[in-house]
């Protein structure tokens, strides 16, 4: 039994290094919106199960579930049970203004999660994810007494690693706690060209924020089982306010380049200033959720988030932030699921839909998004566990006041793997 236990250990272990290698090695589709904030954000993005069903999440648990929306939801795991949850994404966009479009795609590795139990009324999970990305580019042409251009770039972003617990406290009451590790470089490139004048010195400033720190979830869920297998389940999360620190560098230097080239010959530098420390202020959120199942056959559930990202500063700036709030929608339908089924019958279908006001907010325009959601869980055959399929459909943004709309395309991939720990094995 101990050397199996070693064994499913060291496996963990190689798959979190493998795992968390690919995804903080990952660069996310350009979008202009990254430019703001602290970029694009999937602060809470469930996993590829709750995808299919509009991201419905502050009330999801379960036995064979994991979720780290809502750390209180890792109480209601088998405690003899190990699992294991990855996900790949695939994403394609359009993007409009007024005039023109532009197409871009992209694929990675989305999120890894683990759970386990330590006692019967103590569950714990730790895993890692993508958190924020600043990825954009765009130049801006002027025609004065000395045409130039100026190159605006961004790049990186933040990644969380994130330990979790749940406790049972007594029949139906849950709580849990999450505490995510926030690490990552936003970088930001601003290039002054003169592209007809050799005798002007091009000027690029690169700054480069590091980031370091701590944030905390807490959870709750709350559920009363019915007659007939019916059973009414609420969730409810805070994320804790934080002030985290980041350090600053800043580069400005001249340099030759001829436009449109990317040969760059560095001719001076003007300044460069490392280890300056700035503060952020990380808002707090608030999310609510309540679903409605009847056994494993069928599931129904509703969700609301807020967040206070009107409160976020970086450096007493607030970056054209207000407060974003979103709604889910979603369920899912199994046939009929015993050992005795037909595999069609074992299936799993989801759908879904979401709304969301985004935290950006562009010359008084509010960004919004939507999305509709389809997926469905394929079981193994001869084992305890799952490939789960995730597709979205959805709108951001808007091609008025010279905004950008993007449309999306997103195609997840998810493997759920279950295993009993310290079940003894039979031989026949």
């Amino acid at each position: 039994m101990i050397i199996n236990k070693l064994h499913k250990s060291l496996f963990l272990l190689v798959m979190i290094f493998v795992t968390t290698g690919t995804i903080f090695a990952q660069s996310d589709i350009s979008s202009p919106y990254s430019r703001f904030g602290l970029g694009t954000m999937s602060k809470n993005r469930p996993n590829t199960i709750m995808q299919g069903m509009g991201g419905i999440c502050n009330a999801m648990d379960g036995k064979h579930l994991l979720n780290n929306s809502n750390p209180a939801s890792y109480a209601e795991m088998d405690s003899l049970t190990f699992l294991f949850d990855a996900g790949f994404y695939m994403k394609y966009m359009t993007y409009r203004n007024a005039t023109s479009s532009e197409k871009g795609s992209n694929a990675s590795f989305d999120y890894f999660d683990l759970g386990f139990g330590v006692t019967k009324w103590w569950k714990m999970g730790a895993g890692a994810a993508p958190y924020s990305n600043r990825a954009y580019t765009s130049t801006a042409d002027f025609d004065f007494q000395y045409p130039y251009s100026i190159d605006y770039d961004g790049t990186g972003g933040l990644n969380k690693l994130y330990w979790a617990n749940g406790f049972k406290i007594c029949k139906g009451v849950s709580v849990g706690f999450k505490m995510n590790y926030l690490f990552g470089n936003i970088t930001d490139e601003t290039t002054l060209y003169y592209p007809d004048y050799i005798y002007f010195h091009n000027t690029r400033r690169t700054i480069n924020l590091s980031f370091s720190d701590l944030t905390f979830d807490l959870g709750l869920i709350l559920k009363k089982q019915f007659k007939n297998d019916y059973k009414v389940t609420f969730g409810a999360t805070y994320s804790l306010p934080a002030n985290m620190n980041a350090h600053r560098t800043e580069y400005i230097r001249t340099m030759f380049k001829g436009y449109g080239s990317n040969t760059e010959t560095a001719i001076d530098t003007i300044l460069y200033k490392s280890g300056d420390k700035v503060s952020v202020k990380y808002p707090q959120g608030i999310g609510v959720g309540i679903t409605v199942q009847k056994g494993e056959r069928w599931l129904l559930g509703i969700d609301f988030n807020w967040s206070n990202w009107s409160a976020f500063r970086m450096n007493n700036v607030n970056d054209s932030l207000q407060d974003s709030w979103s709604i889910a929608v979603g369920g899912c339908y199994t046939p009929y699921n015993t050992s005795v089924s037909s595999y069609l019958s074992k299936v799993t279908y989801r759908a879904g839909f979401n709304y969301e006001q985004t935290f950006f907010n562009i010359y008084g325009t509010s960004i919004n998004k939507y999305g509709v959601t389809l997926g469905i869980g394929l079981p193994i055959p001869r084992a305890m566990s799952s490939l789960n399929f995730a597709v979205e459909f959805g709108k951001m943004g808007t091609t008025k006041s010279n905004l950008i709309e993007e449309s999306y395309f997103n195609i997840s991939v998810g493997i759920s793997i279950r295993d009993k720990w310290f079940a003894k094995r039979r031989y026949k």
